[in-house]
């Protein structure tokens, strides 16, 4: 009696990827959805500058702002600008990260503030330049500025997350009999860290735009002035370089706290 060989099987054959599927898996790549988009904007960019003489083309704008670079009274303008952002971002956070925590332990705080904040957000805070210069005179009137434009995102995310933290994490800190300060470092801020750095990576941009549109308005030096005095004079490559440089700073400080952010998914 022959018994026949039953041949192996071969196993189903995975079905090719679409070309969709392809599109969105190379989008996928960070480095390379980077990549594409810089490649955009600079053939926008080169688009724009041939319709209009206000905006000089790329190639030009990066050999200005290396020659602008090379110049210590920029860089002075520069440093100026930086020392004053780097103070409303710091103050702004501790602000808003304060008033946020108190409203979120608190309901009876949210019920009587929670109203004001989101009316004072709503306001257009640059129209309060005009008060805060003759308080704080022109350095600290910028700083102002800046703290008023960082502090909400901060407060508006942290007391959103106090708000969701699990109940149990409450029974769980009573019931090992934690501290206040042990409660803020081992409970709420790591249960917030996720809105804490959303609330961090508005408020660097933020502290940007407050600082430099005030220089916009009265400031002896800093960026803003510098674009206002290019825009003047109808030096427009400089005036563009600067823009550049304010939003190349700005991108790349977002992208780093967007990444730290990612990382605590």
């Amino acid at each position: 009696m022959t018994s026949t060989e039953s041949k192996p099987v071969a196993p189903p054959r995975a079905a090719a990827p679409s070309t969709s599927q392809r599109l969105r898996a190379l989008l996928g790549n960070q480095a390379v959805g980077a990549t594409l988009l810089a490649v955009l904007v600079v053939l926008v960019w080169e688009v724009f500058s041939d319709l209009t003489f206000v905006i000089p083309s790329p190639v030009q704008t990066i050999g200005v702002l290396i020659e602008n670079l090379s110049d210590p009274a920029y860089l002075f303008d520069l440093r100026v600008t930086a020392q004053s952002v780097f103070l409303a971002f710091v103050i702004g956070t501790a602000i808003g990260g304060g008033l946020g925590l108190l409203l979120g332990l608190s309901e009876r705080l949210r019920l009587i503030f929670e109203p004001i904040l989101i009316m004072l957000n709503g306001i257009p805070k640059i129209v309060l330049y005009p008060v805060l210069l003759p308080i704080f005179s022109l350095t600290g009137s910028k700083v102002v500025m800046g703290v008023l434009f960082a502090l909400f995102p901060v407060l508006i995310n942290v007391s959103t997350g106090v708000q969701e933290i699990p109940r149990v994490y409450w029974k769980l800190a009573r019931s090992v009999r934690a501290n206040a300060w042990q409660m803020l470092v081992h409970i709420i801020i790591p249960a917030i860290r996720r809105p804490l750095l959303t609330g961090i990576r508005l408020a660097v941009s933020l502290a940007v735009v407050g600082v430099v549109l005030s220089e916009f308005f009265a400031t002896r030096r800093g960026l803003g002035r510098v674009v206002l005095q290019s825009y003047s004079h109808g030096d427009y490559p400089s005036m563009v370089a600067t823009i550049m440089l304010l939003i190349t700073i700005s991108f790349a400080i977002s992208i780093a706290l967007w990444q730290w952010e990612k990382r605590l998914h």
